[in-house]
């Protein structure tokens, strides 16, 4: 489980750094969205691999955040620059696998505790 979340910090990372290496249209927009979305997706994963805990609902979010940054081409529309495109869509799509990856191996009971631990 600890790989899972360090792969989705790397990928939240990325969109960090995306945010000035992947802006082709110069948009304040995109760039604040991939600063603050994929800097949330790396806290919640660092902190997973602090927390001795698992939390669903963190990794659920984690996904919707997947979600959103790899539609942002289409929503901020640079999809006319393919490099950008692509590589936004499957750093988001692999960002939305992981975080759905990690909600499925996570069963919590009414009390927030695991009923089960994934490998």
């Amino acid at each position: 489980m600890a790989w899972r979340n360090v792969l989705i910090a790397l990928f939240g990372a990325w969109f960090v750094v995306s945010a000035w290496a992947l802006n082709p249209m110069h948009s304040n927009a995109y760039l604040w969205t991939a600063v603050i979305l994929g800097g949330l997706t790396l806290i919640g994963s660092v902190w997973a691999l602090a927390d001795k805990e698992p939390r669903t609902w963190r990794y659920w979010i984690e996904g919707l955040f997947g979600l959103y940054l790899g539609l942002t081409p289409f929503l901020y529309g640079f999809t006319g620059h393919p490099w950008a495109l692509w590589v936004t869509m499957v750093v988001g799509a692999l960002t939305i696998a992981g975080g759905l990856w990690q909600a499925m191996g996570h069963e919590e009971s009414s009390s927030g505790t695991p009923k089960n631990k994934a490998a």
